[in-house]
C-alpha cells in the first residue's frame, strides 16, 4: 500500500463563521425587525400587511443565512489519506494512492486563493473533485498548500494556474 512521505500527522483548521461575525449578524438582524416593528407600530393598521411581509423576508434572509454559513472543518495530513472533516460529521477520506491532482490557484499579485484536491473516481456517483478550500476558510492556507506539495505521492499531479486576470 503506497503513503505519503510525510511522516506525522499534520492537521490544518478551518474555524468556521467567527463568534463575531455571528453577533454582529444577529444583532443586525435584530435592528432591523425592530425598526420594522417600530414603523409598523407608528404607521397603525395600514401597515400590516407590509409588516408581515417584511419579518417573512427576515426570517427568509436568517434562514438563507444559516443555509450558506461556513461550517468549521479540520484537513488532516494522515500516513495513509488525506482527511477532511466537516464538523457536521461528513468526512472526506482520500488514500494517497486515489489522489490525482492537486490544483493551487493565485491571484495575478501571487496571492495563492485556493487549493483543490482531485480525487481517482472509485465509486459510482463520486466526483473527481474531492474539495475546495479557500484562503478565508483555513487559518494558513500557504502551509496547507506547501505540506499538500510535500506530502503528495509521486503519482499526484501539482497544478498552479493565476485566475482573474
Amino acid at each position: 500500500m503506497a503513503s505519503s512521505p510525510a511522516s506525522q500527522k499534520q492537521v490544518f483548521i478551518g474555524p468556521g463563521l467567527s463568534r463575531f461575525k455571528l453577533v454582529v449578524t444577529i444583532l443586525g438582524l435584530i435592528a432591523i425587525t425592530g425598526l420594522v416593528l417600530w414603523i409598523a407600530i407608528h404607521q397603525g393598521a395600514s401597515v400590516i400587511v407590509s409588516t408581515i411581509l417584511a419579518i417573512l423576508f427576515i426570517l427568509g434572509f436568517a434562514g438563507y443565512l444559516r443555509i450558506v454559513a461556513p461550517i468549521p472543518f479540520t484537513i488532516a495530513l494522515e500516513p495513509n489519506a488525506l482527511v477532511k472533516h466537516n464538523k457536521g460529521g461528513e468526512d472526506i477520506v482520500i488514500p494517497w494512492e486515489n489522489l490525482i491532482k492537486i490544483r493551487e490557484e493565485f491571484f495575478p499579485n501571487g496571492k495563492r486563493i485556493a487549493v483543490l484536491a482531485y480525487r481517482k473516481v472509485t465509486e459510482p456517483g463520486q466526483k473527481p473533485k474531492a474539495w475546495a478550500v479557500y484562503r478565508d476558510d483555513v487559518n494558513d492556507l500557504d502551509a496547507l498548500a506547501e505540506a499538500l506539495k510535500n506530502a503528495r505521492p509521486e503519482t499526484c499531479e501539482w497544478e498552479s494556474e493565476i485566475v482573474h486576470e
